[in-house]
């Protein structure tokens, strides 16, 4: 009886630590996402953007593309995703952040964000120059080349670096793909990435409730 009554208690031991395994965080703070420098105040809190900050010359960025426009096809109807492009410090980054901008300001970002991509790791053309960048945008969204010339160093996509620039310094961005969820906690580069990013959309959620 005895040794029933201690086999008893062992089974419920064992099921009480099986739900606290259930029941512990999928992913962990500090270790598969954390927070950022200066946390943003959202301009809607029913509304959770995810933004990710990449740069067309990183490989990574490149390659995790076809899990964002996985990611896109179900993700959850209160969450607003933008792409934010980043330098990386460098000249070429600058010039690739310029090239988004042209493309979103003139309104054919849909149709050469990936054209872009491809030419530079696929194709391995080096798209080091505003010429160049001409050409493909000319070529896949068919705009005339005087369009491209009169907005490449306009005021509008001037400011628009300048914000994408500010708002990685204010996060704490170091490295490309970074994922930022509602303005607060980082997802950097990892396996299953917008698994994790799914989690803390889920945790923003119920943080702001």
């Amino acid at each position: 009886m005895r040794l029933l009554k201690y086999g008893v208690f062992a089974l419920l031991g064992l099921a009480a630590a099986a739900c606290s395994a259930d029941s512990a965080p999928a992913y962990e703070m500090g270790k598969n996402y954390r927070q950022v420098s200066e946390v943003q105040k959202p301009d809607n809190p029913k509304r959770i953007t995810v933004e990710e900050f990449f740069w067309y010359g990183c490989p990574h960025c490149y390659h995790e593309e076809p899990e964002i426009e996985k990611w896109l096809q179900h993700k959850p109807a209160d969450v607003d995703f933008v792409r934010v492009p980043n330098t990386l410090g460098r000249p070429i980054g600058e010039l690739h952040e310029r090239a988004f901008y042209i493309a979103q300001t003139l309104g054919i970002l849909d149709k050469v964000h990936k054209p872009l991509f491809d030419a530079i790791h696929a194709q391995q053309l080096p798209m080091s120059s505003l010429e160049s960048i001409r050409a493909l945008y000319v070529e896949k969204a068919g705009i005339k080349p005087e369009d491209f010339d009169n907005i490449a160093n306009s005021f509008v996509v001037d400011s628009g670096m300048r914000r994408a620039d500010a708002l990685a310094v204010s996060y704490g961005i170091t490295g490309t793909p970074t994922v930022v969820v509602g303005g607060k906690y980082i997802v950097d580069a990892q396996a299953d990435m917008f698994k994790v990013v799914d989690f803390v959309v889920d945790k923003v959620r119920k943080e702001r409730k």
